[in-house]
């Protein structure tokens, strides 16, 4: 009986080391992996135990030579035990939708087999509560829904693929200011996403300065095999914030803003503070009055903007000068 429990285990223990296609395994690879676990088995018994599972599991065999190579099928279905729940079928689901654009498309592809699982997890006929789910919760941007520019493939993979292992990038990049594209090595220092464009943060050639380049302006992106030159203190998620999540600051430092607001057009922003030092206060003529210290970015002045005549920029002066000037232009435009 010990002996036919210690054969299921190891089998069961070589199903889980077999890779997916396009990557495969062979007999002396599974037989130092074993013996990792603690089975002693030599390659002949191994080869007879693949003959018998592939008969069973969706595995392939490909030849090299003398050696036999062994991997699931692409399409194979994904052997759980224990099976999936509705709860994790759910969070797969919600994952596909939302996260699948964050993800290096290698590992989309390493997923799919457990996003079409979840999808049968779910299905109508299975009589679940948790399939309703992924129709009933919506993610909403603030804006136009604007469709994220196409980013190659290609690009993708190698940006991808040049962050984890820490290499340098050949990328051939045109800028909005170029008239043609220009090929140049990066250092890439992370990703950022934001409302829909992939933002490759790195430092170009030699130079110090960070940039950020946008991967659908990239026409091409190769891997090179020279280490990537990363700042030792560089974080991500530090510089994102410092950079007010890359709203391109005007200037350096703060503003004290001062704007009347149309009483509605407020109402928000009793609920949504702009900072936390924010003051909010009721004029005569019904307005409000916003006053806040922040800092000066574009995307400030777009969000200002959107407000059209609801809003009047009083300080500081330098911005209700800016802010006359775009209005100046806009009546002129709109009176011809």
């Amino acid at each position: 009986m010990k002996e036919t429990t210690d054969t299921i285990l190891r089998q069961w223990t070589m199903l889980t080391m077999i890779p997916r296609e396009p990557l495969s395994i062979g007999a002396g690879e599974l037989r130092e992996r074993l013996a990792d676990e603690g089975f002693q088995v030599n390659v002949r018994t191994i080869q007879r135990d693949m003959n018998k599972l592939s008969g069973l599991f969706p595995l392939a065999c490909e030849s090299q030579g003398k050696a036999n190579r062994w991997h699931w099928m692409r399409e194979g279905g994904v052997m759980d035990i224990p099976g999936m729940d509705s709860t994790t079928a759910l969070a797969f689901r919600l994952a596909e939708d939302y996260l699948a654009p964050l993800l290096p498309q290698a590992t989309i592809r390493h997923l799919q087999p457990h996003f079409r699982r979840a999808r049968e997890v779910l299905a109508p006929a299975r009589g679940t509560r948790l399939r309703l789910w992924p129709d009933r919760v919506c993610r909403i941007a603030r804006g136009p829904d604007l469709l994220p520019p196409a980013i190659r493939p290609e690009v993708h993979e190698a940006v991808y693929q040049a962050l984890l292992q820490d290499k340098q990038l050949e990328v051939t990049y045109q800028s909005k200011e170029a008239k043609t594209p220009k090929a140049y090595p990066v250092h890439p220092l992370g990703l950022v996403f934001r409302e829909g464009v992939v933002y490759l943060i790195c430092r170009a050639r030699d130079y110090e300065d960070i940039r950020h380049l946008a991967l659908h302006r990239m026409s091409t992106a190769m891997v090179l095999e020279v280490p990537c030159r990363r700042p030792p203190s560089f974080n991500l998620h530090a510089y994102a914030k410092e950079q007010e999540e890359l709203a391109y600051p005007v200037g350096h430092g703060t503003i004290k803003l001062k704007a009347l607001f149309d009483r509605d057009a407020a109402i928000h922003l009793d609920e949504r503070p702009l900072s936390r030092e924010q003051r909010l206060t009721l004029e005569e003529e019904g307005r409000t009055l916003l006053q806040a210290t922040v800092r000066d970015t574009l995307v400030l002045r777009w969000w200002l903007l959107g407000f059209g005549d609801k809003v009047t920029v009083l300080a500081p002066k330098t911005l209700r000068e800016d802010f006359k000037k775009i209005a100046g232009r806009m009546a002129s435009g709109y009176s011809r």
